[in-house]
């Protein structure tokens, strides 16, 4: 299990690691805005991330955690989203235990998914994985 700070912090690592610069701090208790905005020099990109984590009824973080995470990145888009001609990306954090259920949801809605073209980052203790919004739809 991991809860959404974990998420956060292993992502924040694996971020800098791969020559992002992270522009804002770990939000505290009650703070609002993006959890993750960073700048990537080399690829003159801007990353903007939605993380969630675990909690303790693990059925219902899940479920409400789909919903929950959409609606979030949803409101913080501007009307160009994910364009590719952009220079930002928007993306999901997630633990990586949740890729099969997030999976069957986002079958569930494939116009929707295809439109938001939302990068994922799964994360377990051991590694992070991205993947692009068409993994999810196979």
């Amino acid at each position: 299990m991991l809860k959404e700070s974990q998420v956060e912090n292993i992502l924040r690592g694996y971020l800098i690691s791969k020559g992002w610069r992270l522009t804002n701090l770990p939000k505290g208790i009650g703070e609002g805005g993006i959890d993750i905005k960073g700048y990537h020099p080399i690829k003159r990109k801007v990353l903007l991330v939605e993380v969630k984590g675990d909690g303790k009824a693990k059925n219902q973080t899940l479920h409400n955690g789909f919903y929950t995470i959409l609606g979030q990145i949803l409101f913080r888009m501007d009307k160009q989203g994910n364009d590719q001609k952009k220079a930002r990306t928007y993306a999901l954090a997630i633990p990586a235990n949740w890729e099969d259920a997030f999976t069957k949801k986002i079958k569930q809605m494939p116009y929707g998914w295809s439109l938001l073209r939302l990068k994922v980052f799964l994360v377990s203790n051991r590694s992070v994985e991205e993947k692009n919004y068409k993994y999810f739809l196979k």
